[in-house]
């Protein structure tokens, strides 16, 4: 075997060593963004046409991260066998891999900024229309971020909660400044006479969903383009192959 194969050899059967751990990190991405009850929380406030683009983009990456054990199972045996013929097939699903993961991070990218664009409609109508139906995200959100409705308080104004309050609240208690886990005056809370947040959710709800963007892009852009390194190795080690046939 010549100095050139055998250096080509290596190189694809270390790329897929990495390519295989990077299946891993899709992998994790993916499920993490589609178990963890906190992000599912904030997907369930962010009431907008577009809402569920974070899912969409976390099942191209589960997907895709499950099938690069496959294609990276592909490579090695072509490698460790010199045969074209895997190399080839390796070669075609690295391509698919590839746009797929690609896609996943132009999906993220592009809707970031549809949902945020939507954002001070979407969450106003959550809380006028829906908020019996989303109460338990709604609440979890404003005590963890500190903050009451979308804009503010007055998002609760002749809401449908607040029509059905038998003790004239205007806000729910998850608006109240806590002590403990308890609000520190509910009385004087839900009145709006003092001890509430002031401030709305909107501009916490508008870094989470960037800071989130942001990974998805980061990992289906960034191991999308470290791909491209596994193509250049295998088509290297195919044209080996072919002069040293001849």
């Amino acid at each position: 075997m010549g100095c050139g194969t055998s250096c080509a050899r290596l190189l694809l059967i270390s790329f897929n060593f990495i390519f295989w751990l990077s299946g891993v990190a899709i992998l994790g991405v993916g499920i993490w963004i589609l178990v963890d009850p906190n992000l599912q929380d904030y997907l369930d406030v962010i009431h907008v046409s577009d809402e569920e683009y974070f899912k969409k983009a976390a099942y191209i990456l589960l997907a895709f991260g499950a099938f690069v054990f496959l294609v990276g199972f592909c490579g090695c045996c072509g490698a460790i066998r010199n045969s074209k013929c895997l190399l080839g097939f390796y070669i075609f699903f690295l391509v698919i891999v590839f746009a797929g993961e690609l896609a996943a991070g132009i999906l993220a990218a592009v809707y970031k900024d549809e949902i945020i664009k939507e954002f001070d409609e979407g969450l106003a109508k959550t809380i006028k229309n829906d908020y019996e139906t989303s109460a338990g995200p709604w609440d979890a959100v404003q005590k963890e971020l500190e903050c009451c409705g979308g804009l503010g308080p007055s998002d609760y104004d002749n809401s449908t909660w607040q029509n059905a309050q038998s003790n004239n609240a205007k806000i729910p208690l998850s608006c109240c400044v806590l002590s403990n886990d308890q609000p520190v005056n509910a009385a004087n809370c839900q009145s709006l006479s003092s001890d509430f947040h002031q401030k709305g959710c909107k501009d916490q709800l508008v870094d989470w969903v960037e800071d989130h963007s942001v990974i998805l892009i980061g990992v289906g852009c960034g191991i999308a383009a470290l791909q491209i390194f596994g193509l250049v190795f295998a088509i290297c080690l195919c044209r080996s192959l072919n002069r040293e046939k001849y």
